[in-house]
């Protein structure tokens, strides 16, 4: 077997075998069940409201800091719920939040990247 399939098999060995797998397991599939109740087009404006409220949040003109990134959450969350109220669905505050720090985190990330200053031309 591959390295990589060793790793796949462990991750899935913890998740079936350990509470806190089972747990974040359990959330998933809530949460996917909740999501796909919401239209394709009004799930990809929920995503686009909260990507340019969490976008506002960090914005700080540097490094993204865990204060920035707390705002980011704090203001995607205010701003799915009323999308999703608007779009008829009932989704639990566990999905949105998960949706928003989903959201938070593929931002933060592209942020870092973007903020990192390239290498002065040879």
């Amino acid at each position: 077997m591959s390295t990589f399939t060793d790793m796949i098999n462990g991750i899935e060995g913890w998740f079936n075998t350990n509470p806190v797998g089972k747990m974040i397991e359990d959330d998933f599939k809530i949460a996917i069940k909740e999501l796909e109740t919401v239209g394709l087009a009004d799930l990809e404006v929920i995503v686009k409201t909260v990507g340019v409220s969490v976008l506002g949040a960090l914005v700080t003109g540097g490094a993204v800091t865990p204060a920035a990134v707390a705002a980011a959450i704090e203001a995607g969350i205010a701003a799915a719920v009323p999308a999703f109220k608007a779009a008829g669905a009932d989704v639990a505050a566990k999905t949105v939040n998960t949706l928003v720090t989903t959201v938070v985190n593929q931002l933060t990330a592209t942020a870092v990247t973007l903020a990192t200053p390239a290498a002065p031309a040879a």
